[in-house]
């Protein structure tokens, strides 16, 4: 059975290791990460992946560069609080399933095009699932990707995947930044339909975009839960989480 790792681009599962390695304290502040030739070697990719695997752990602030000589594992953050948004695993924690409603490309409407920075009508991809509880559903999942011709989106990716390594594969970007913004709105009538309650009970909505290093947005996230079903929770770690 395939797992969330096997539809990460290898890059992110290089960054991913020696962030593990980091955090369990293999790899020491101060203490050199192995160069690029050596994870050539040892992954049997090409440098060019390699660099940037090492890219994201350096945007993440958890390796410097000393010119000339590699890179090292940087100090930790200690003044610094994470917050860390997991799809995966969470909702088995809390006892939460999901069905997929569809997989779907559409013409983007105004509000869809101005959030992916293309013109109305553009077709995009539209990925939408239902949240369920114990009580029945308590959320509703959309996920917003641009439309590239010749790489479909696949139900078993999504199954998988975590949004994040879904953009990065199906974009073939890595992601630079990804800003998240959590707002109470009412519900829709047809959102409401879905969620089995009235038009305008108030809700939670989680949004998160991706970027690109160069500012170009390469998906977005929507999803809405019932007010009452939704909790967040932070926790800081001495080293940051963004990776």
């Amino acid at each position: 059975m395939k797992t969330n790792r096997d539809y990460m681009p290898v890059y992110y599962q290089l960054a991913d290791d020696l962030k593990q390695q980091i955090e369990s304290g293999e790899l020491k502040p101060g203490d050199a990460v192995p160069s690029e030739s050596q994870l050539v070697g040892d992954y049997g990719i090409s440098r060019v992946t390699v660099r940037r695997g090492l890219a994201i752990l350096l945007e993440a602030g958890l390796i410097e560069t000393v010119k000339g000589i590699g890179n090292f594992v940087a100090k930790p953050k200690l003044n610094q609080v994470t917050l860390t948004f997991q799809e995966t695993g969470l909702p088995n924690e809390n006892k939460l399933t999901s069905k997929l409603l569809e997989v779907k490309r559409i013409s983007a409407d105004d509000l869809t095009a101005g959030k992916l920075g293309v013109f109305q009508g553009t077709k995009v991809f539209r990925i939408r699932r239902l949240i369920n509880g114990d009580a029945g559903p308590v959320g509703i999942d959309m996920k917003y990707l641009p439309y590239i011709k010749g790489q479909p989106i696949l139900e078993n990716e999504i199954d998988y995947a975590d949004f994040p390594a879904i953009v990065a594969q199906h974009t073939n970007v890595t992601i630079h930044k990804i800003e998240m913004r959590i707002s109470a709105t009412p519900l829709s009538l047809e959102n409401a339909q879905l969620l089995e309650t009235v038009a305008g009970h108030p809700a939670l909505c989680v949004h998160r975009a991706f970027y690109a290093k160069d500012g170009r947005i390469l998906g977005f996230s929507q999803t809405i839960y019932r007010g009452e079903a939704f909790e967040l929770s932070g926790v800081s770690y001495p080293y940051s989480a963004k990776v």
